[in-house]
């Protein structure tokens, strides 16, 4: 909450931290990644002797092993090219278990600022769907509504303005992380 304030964000009283919150989900859901710093655990296929690391920025890399089907032992002399590949690994080697760190220690301030603004747009809109700039058609009579299905999508993901922004900062993931440890 004191981010939206510093950065000039207006949120709805008492709906603060929820509104945040909403905004966090959906900037995560889009990214595709973890954003901010977590140790996973990973099994990679090993091509040319080395992996791909995924959901970067990789800030560290504690230990290389073989998958529990090759035996687990912990695999010795690899190297890590200090942003998102671990090399130098055995050619016996088909799949490897990664333990690694990444995501953001600090995030962003360019991501800390999309959170509120989106934040500040779901609390601008219809509470429930966000669509009342989404209607496609109206009657009086017999009251009926129509909305276009773009802004039913909208409602419960991001904008394009604001996919864009995202990935100026975190560019297109290669990879994605299904379940840090």
């Amino acid at each position: 909450m004191a981010d939206a304030a510093r950065l000039g964000y207006s949120l709805t009283a008492g709906e603060e931290e929820a509104l945040l919150a909403r905004a966090s989900a959906r900037i995560r859901r889009e990214a595709g990644q973890q954003i901010s710093s977590i140790t996973s655990t990973v099994t990679l296929d090993v091509h040319g002797g080395r992996v791909l690391l995924p959901g970067g920025p990789v800030t560290a890399v504690a230990s290389v092993a073989h998958t529990a089907a090759d035996g687990g032992a912990a695999i010795t002399g690899w190297r890590w090219n200090g942003y998102d590949k671990v090399y130098q690994l055995p050619p016996c080697a088909q799949q490897v278990a990664v333990t690694y760190t990444h995501g953001f220690v600090t995030v962003p301030d360019e991501l800390v600022e999309l959170v509120c603004s989106v934040a500040q747009r779901l609390g601008t809109s219809d509470g429930a769907t966000g669509m009342e700039a989404g209607i496609r058609s109206e009657s009086i009579d017999d009251y009926s509504v129509t909305y276009a299905s773009e802004a039913r999508e909208d409602a419960s993901s991001l904008l394009p303005g604001e996919v864009q922004s995202l990935r100026s900062v975190l560019g297109t993931p290669t990879a994605f992380v299904v379940s840090p440890k």
